[in-house]
């Protein structure tokens, strides 16, 4: 009898969703895994084609729930998790599409994996005439792979693609309501700092549609200025505020806001780094492979011009800076301003 007790829900919120609705729901329920909870909360969608398509549907998998005013992304969320009773979640967007196994993939890594509390899988983009575009493969071996993306700015997890345990998400705060616009980052941001686990199935499991409706279009620097306060916020969770501005700007390779990008600042942002290190090592008791994967995540952003810096000290700014950005290439924008100011100021 447990036998037939679904294991997991997929979770679809929907805010209008017309045109791609429909073909988001039907792959769905052509799931090659078919034993399965299918909830649909329309957050007071004004278009009335909306629920009339999802009632169109008559599969006894289907739960449909009709918020009476609008809630948004992360009270929608956080009402579904109290309406589900099964230990896993697939999350499903109103506009992308699952490859027939996704739910089989997913249901059986995480049980097969008990370690790990949230996971995605490889996404094909489209566009919104289904013609295929940019791939997206990733992979996330051990926490330090986790975290670290996180402390750059970046979302280590693709939620259009995210699968969850429950009770996790639940234990750890669900979504938040104050992080409007970034709230995926924000949540995965959470859970990594909290030492969850984490992973990426190395197989194309989703369609993951891309087209000028989208909202990743529409708030573009809304979401970045939200991304880059999570991102300061993990960071205060491992070094002192007065240098967490500093670093979160270097590990996003901006230029300080109020300081010369040059080698006195460069051996500060050492300095800080090398204790930044140190303190999350201990806080969060990483493993030898742990910080090596974690320093390894960093190093292959900034580059390694940081960490030669302290055996460069000696020599003079005029050598250390073109060493520095031979070994840290991506920070040569900072070079080209720093060059342009200098033309503009003999112009």
């Amino acid at each position: 009898m447990t036998d037939n007790i679904p294991k997991v829900t997929v979770l679809t919120t929907v805010y209008n969703g017309l045109p791609y609705l429909k073909e988001s729901i039907e792959s769905t329920l052509n799931q090659t895994y078919s034993n399965f909870d299918f909830l649909i909360i329309d957050d007071a969608s004004p278009d009335p084609e909306v629920i009339k398509c999802i009632r169109s549907y008559k599969d006894s998998r289907i739960n449909l729930v009709i918020n009476e005013e609008n809630l948004g992304v992360s009270k929608t969320i956080n009402k579904a998790l109290k309406l589900i009773r099964t230990p896993y979640v697939v999350r499903s967007d109103q506009d992308d599409i699952n490859l027939p196994d996704r739910v089989e993939e997913q249901v059986k890594f995480l049980e097969e994996n008990p370690n790990t509390s949230i996971i995605c899988s490889w996404e094909h983009t489209i566009d919104g005439e289904g013609k295929y575009g940019k791939d997206w493969k990733r992979s996330l071996k051990d926490y330090g792979q986790f975290l670290g993306p996180v402390l750059l700015g970046i979302c280590p997890v693709w939620h259009p693609s995210i699968a969850f345990k429950t009770q996790a998400m639940i234990d750890c705060g669900g979504f938040k309501t104050e992080y409007v616009r970034a709230e995926d980052f924000e949540v995965t941001a959470r859970l990594a700092s909290k030492r969850y686990g984490a992973a990426v199935i190395p197989k194309f499991l989703l369609l993951q549609r891309q087209h000028q409706a989208s909202q990743s279009k529409e708030f573009e620097k809304e979401q970045a200025d939200m991304s880059n306060r999570i991102q300061k916020e993990v960071i205060e969770e491992f070094i002192e505020k007065e240098y967490s501005d500093d670093l979160s700007r270097f590990l996003r390779l901006e230029k300080p806001e109020k300081k010369k990008f040059n080698k006195e600042y460069i051996i500060f942002i050492s300095y800080i780094m090398d204790k930044f290190f140190k303190n999350i090592a201990l806080k969060q008791n990483l493993s030898n492979k742990e910080l090596k994967s974690l320093k390894s995540v960093i190093y292959r952003r900034i580059g390694f011009g940081l960490f030669i810096s302290n055996l460069l000290k000696f020599i003079p700014s005029v050598m250390f800076m073109p060493i520095f950005y031979f070994f840290s290439p991506l920070f040569i924008n900072n070079l080209r301003q720093g060059l342009s100011r200098i033309y503009n100021s003999f112009s």
